[in-house]
This record gives structure tokens, C-alpha cells and sequence, in this order.
């Protein structure tokens, strides 16, 4: 995977938030985000796609630096992988923000599994 300076990658989060171009799969995801997207975000998404071998990562900056964003990034690459069996874990206070947020600025599907939700389902076979 390419590494991009930080001057690249404030350039290309202005790029791409103001002319929706694409030059890659990555930049595609980040064309179709309907956010702006500050440097420290896309690389964070970047290094949470690096490495073909990881099975994941924590994303733990502190509030309000955009975790939800970097985390909607890689979630949108993977979607764009064809990878659709996604699990997200944030606190039982965040779900609905986070699944709204998933939609509307990522156009993302989510299902909020809890408890109550998950052993229905698990009864009708649905997961």
C-alpha cells in the first residue's frame, strides 16, 4: 500500500471532498463519503487497512478527533471489498448515532444487534 505524506494527505482530503475524484479503490470509499475528512482520519484508515494479515484494529483517539469517521473509512473499503459480515462494537449509548451516521454519510446497511435482538434471531435461524 502506498504511504502518503501528511502534505499528500491533507491534499488529497481537499481533493477529494471538493471534486469527488478517485484514484484508487481507497480514494473511491473516501469519493463517496458525504464528510469532510480531515489528514488524521484518512490515515488512520489507511493503517487500519494496511496490513493484509490483520484482523483488526482499535481506533482510540480521543473525543471528538473523528474515530467515527476513520472507523466508517474502513468499513466502507471493506463493503466495497464485497466483504458484508462487518462487526462493529461501540457502547449500548452510541448504536443508534453510530448506525445513523453509517448511513447517512456512508450509505452503509448496519443492524444493531443486541441481547433481546440476537437470541430472535438466532431462534429464526436468521444469523
Amino acid at each position: 500500500m502506498m504511504r502518503y505524506s501528511a502534505h499528500q494527505q491533507a491534499w488529497l482530503a481537499h481533493w477529494l471532498t471538493l471534486e469527488g475524484k478517485a484514484e484508487d479503490s481507497m480514494a473511491q470509499t473516501m469519493a463517496g463519503a458525504k464528510v469532510d475528512m480531515n489528514p488524521h482520519q484518512i490515515e488512520a484508515a489507511m493503517f487500519a487497512l494496511a496490513s493484509p494479515l490483520s484482523s483488526g484494529v482499535i481506533l482510540a483517539d480521543e473525543v471528538g478527533l473523528g474515530k467515527t469517521i476513520e472507523a466508517s473509512l474502513v468499513l466502507a473499503q471493506k463493503w466495497a471489498e464485497r466483504r458484508r459480515k462487518l462487526l462493529l462494537i461501540v457502547p449500548a449509548t452510541l448504536r443508534k448515532q453510530w448506525s445513523q451516521e453509517l448511513e447517512e454519510k456512508f450509505s452503509l446497511p448496519s443492524v444493531i444487534l443486541e441481547a433481546k435482538s440476537f437470541n430472535e434471531a438466532k431462534k429464526s435461524r436468521a444469523y
